[in-house]
């Protein structure tokens, strides 16, 4: 049995003199207030109008801290948010990502994220995959001038973030790198990788683009990470570890300083506490200080493989490994996503440059929009009204299976 670790004493929090809003922070102001993303830590949060207005007035420098907006400028330095001199120590966030007044999760009209496919290619073939039925029509049509119609696609949605997906970008990495540098000209860029390959040459342009980088782990035991995610041998050599591979692109990201976390898909493989617990345990000796944990959903492979699913009881069991985390006092960022329940509030540029969401009326991905469409910002809004579910949408990028972050 794992015992819970000890409550840690945490230090007294310094009185900020100066604030400003990071360079790591990019905001977009909304009528309750503001939603700001962090990138080293790759988190969202959503504002009320108090801390919004903070933010605001921080856009122009350092300025004096007043009495009366000390608590709020702490919460927003604590997260990444804003910097303060004396500096404030960092926390985890482990909690619903939403400071202040707000309550609820904010209602969203405009998307946080889009995933954009680099390529259709992978080295694995995880047991649950999510985007198989994106992938595999696509891999021997592949070509070079696709990049340009997902960038077109993805420079029509409104959100504040792309992700550089697939597939895996580590297959193909001057696609991958083309894809980071068109992306971030007007988006902040997260790379997601399993972490089979060899991620060097994207290394360049992950850093020209100030991006953050998850790797897939699924679990402390390399023979369950290995079973749930089995190496594709028309990519890697027999014999590959998919659990090694991931922990040298750990390392290898540690050492070049480009910002980088873990995430985890929950299913059958791995959804008993213990092995969370020793999971998070591993993450941590390992120095991993941000963790995402996805409750594996019912499309892609796993529509046809139903067993690799997690339990109805999943979230319980991730609130409650979230729980004891809080009350030890570990500094592990840790955000869960339950789009299992909420289908189609995850949007996806496949690699050809369409724009799909989950079907609601039954397995497949529907086509939202397509390359070859005249550039419409006021249509693709329509489009994303008629098929997004906005609070699904919240709650995933905002810890929405998690109770409030505290504001202090």
């Amino acid at each position: 049995m794992i015992s819970r670790p000890a409550p840690r004493v945490r230090a007294r929090t310094p009185v900020a003199a100066t604030a400003a809003r990071s360079v790591d922070t990019t905001v977009r102001f909304e009528s309750f207030g503001a939603v700001a993303y962090v990138g080293r830590r790759d988190d969202f949060f959503a504002l009320d109008r108090a801390h919004a207005d903070l933010l605001r007035r921080l856009a122009v420098g350092a300025r004096p801290v007043r009495a009366a907006e000390a608590a709020r400028v702490r919460a927003l330095a604590a997260l990444g948010i804003c910097v303060t001199d004396p500096p404030t120590p960092p926390r985890p966030n482990q909690g619903r990502s939403v400071l202040g007044r707000l309550g609820e999760l904010p209602p969203l009209t405009r998307p946080l994220l889009v995933n954009c496919f680099s390529t259709a290619h992978c080295p694995l073939r995880c047991v649950y995959c999510h985007a198989d039925d994106l992938m595999i029509p696509y891999r021997d049509t592949e070509r070079a001038r696709e990049v340009d119609a997902v960038d077109r696609t993805a420079t029509l949605i409104p959100a504040l973030v792309a992700v550089v997906t697939g597939g895996d970008p580590i297959v193909a990495p001057v696609r991958a790198a083309q894809l980071i540098d068109r992306l971030s000209r007007h988006k902040r860029v997260v790379l997601d990788t399993s972490g089979a390959g060899d991620v060097d040459p994207l290394l360049p342009a992950l850093r020209r683009a100030g991006a953050h980088v998850r790797v897939s782990v699924d679990s402390a035991d390399r023979r369950v990470h290995d079973r749930a995610r089995p190496i594709n041998t028309r990519y890697l050599p027999r014999g590959t570890s998919a659990f090694d591979a991931a922990h040298a692109t750990l390392r290898r990201l540690a050492e070049a300083d480009v910002p980088c976390s873990v995430q985890t898909v929950v299913g059958r493989h791995n959804e008993d506490g213990d092995a969370l617990r020793r999971l998070r345990d591993d993450l941590l000796d390992r120095g991993v200080r941000y963790w995402v944990l996805h409750a594996a959903v019912p499309a892609g492979k796993a529509e046809r493989r139903p067993a690799v699913l997690p339990g109805p009881d999943v979230l319980d069991r991730l609130r409650e490994l979230v729980a004891e985390c809080v009350a030890a006092g570990l500094p592990l960022d840790i955000r869960v996503t339950g789009t299992h329940s909420a289908p189609r509030s995850v949007l996806l540029i496949d690699s050809r440059g369409q724009l799909c969401v989950q079907r609601a009326d039954g397995p497949g991905k529907q086509v939202v929009w397509t390359p070859d469409q005249r550039p419409d910002p006021a249509r693709m809004r329509q489009r994303l009204d008629a098929c997004v579910d906005w609070p699904g949408h919240a709650s995933r990028y905002l810890n929405g299976p998690l109770t409030p972050v505290p504001a202090g």
